[in-house]
């Protein structure tokens, strides 16, 4: 005779008790054994709730064969991404590791002291600014300053120039990992949905709500400021280089990362080195650096990003803000897609929970079925 609850009937506190302690044991194993996917899992799962539109639409032309239609977008993605981010690796570590080499170069042959002598009469003129408050630069101190900062910006770009060309054998791995993930969630990926909406607690009404949020979280931080990132990271990166500034790719990828940041963007690249340039006393290179990049900046971050995704990410900037930052400093790159996902998903679940629960709370649950007569 076997002791199983009867379909249909309410299980007993001893089975709820064992099952959900055997559950909690399962994830937390399973959340171990899939922790080091993460990041790729997680943009897997982003990059099919964008493309699959397109590929119903594939699918529709292919007379309903999915797994072609598929391969075919995982393909795509494999020649349009994954060769021109490599061989922007591939550069950027060269530029790194160049930037380092220079540095490093000036000031062990005193050429740094040099430049610094022939610059006196800016040097002059920026203690007259700093009379007022009773401090005053020398060359010495002016190069003590530069050299500990050069030495330590060298050995930054070095250390991550080697990260970069260390690593490119793991991101070729983890970029075909990501597309067989896709792969497998664009031809099952109804399957899958179908089995969450049955397994987890909310209504599936709640559900879709908050996936709906998430995609359009998603399809902002991808489609908007990706374009946007994309189109700041080129226009600083040739403008770099039109002017002699060495690391113009280097410093184009660095723009490409910090324009997703709202408001401050590439401003954080193109301010300080036009400061230095305008120091160094080469004022029309100042400008030619400063006024495009500062028009290409403003013209994205207030008419295209508005453009392309208007509020569909329904979230406050300064949250939009924390969360990119924060995610970064707590995941890594990842950060910059999973900040805003993350605070996107506890604002839905906060919001249904104000509405539909916080009204009932404290009050006891009562079974589906059960009649609520007083």
């Amino acid at each position: 005779m076997t002791n199983q609850t009867p379909k249909g009937e309410r299980p007993q506190k001893g089975a709820w008790i064992g099952l959900l302690f055997a559950l909690a044991v399962c994830t937390a194993v399973v959340v171990m054994v899939l922790a080091p996917f993460f990041s790729v899992i997680l943009l897997a799962v982003v990059a099919a709730g964008l493309i699959r539109p397109s590929y119903l639409e594939l699918v529709r032309a292919f007379h309903g064969r999915r797994r072609a239609a598929a391969v075919l977008i995982c393909v795509l993605l494999l020649v349009v991404l994954l060769v021109p981010v490599y061989l922007i690796a591939q550069e950027v570590s060269e530029e790194a590791l160049a930037i380092y080499e220079m540095s490093t170069t000036q000031l062990t042959q005193g050429r740094l002291m040099e430049i610094l002598e022939g610059r006196q009469h800016q040097i002059d003129r920026v203690n007259r600014f700093l009379e007022p408050f009773g401090t005053e630069l020398t060359i010495e101190r002016v190069y003590d300053l530069l050299a500990t900062f050069g030495v330590r910006i060298g050995g930054f770009f070095y250390k991550q120039g080697v990260s970069v060309a260390g690593h490119l054998v793991r991101f070729v791995f983890g970029f075909v990992f990501w597309v067989l993930i896709l792969y497998y969630l664009l031809i099952d990926g109804g399957a899958f949905r179908s089995w969450v909406e049955a397994t987890l607690p909310l209504p599936v009404d709640e559900q879709k709500l908050v996936s709906h949020r998430f995609m359009d979280m998603a399809s902002s931080l991808v489609i908007g400021n990706g374009v946007a990132a994309i189109i700041q990271g080129i226009a600083g990166g040739v403008i770099f280089g039109l002017l002699g500034i060495p690391g113009a790719i280097l410093w184009g990828v660095v723009m490409a990362i910090l324009a997703f940041i709202p408001v401050v963007g590439i401003s954080l690249v193109y301010i300080p080195f036009t400061i230095f340039l305008l120091i160094a006393g080469e004022n029309t290179r100042a400008l030619l650096l400063f006024i495009p990049l500062a028009v290409v900046a403003t013209a994205v971050e207030y008419w295209l990003k508005p453009l392309l995704v208007g509020r569909r990410a329904q979230m406050h900037t300064l949250l939009v803000f924390l969360s990119l930052i924060g995610g970064v400093m707590a995941f890594g790159a990842v950060g910059l897609l999973l900040g805003p996902l993350m605070m996107t998903a506890f604002l839905t679940l906060a919001g249904i929970y104000r509405e539909h629960y916080r009204p009932f709370a404290g009050e006891p649950c009562v079974e589906k079925g059960e009649n609520q007569t007083g």
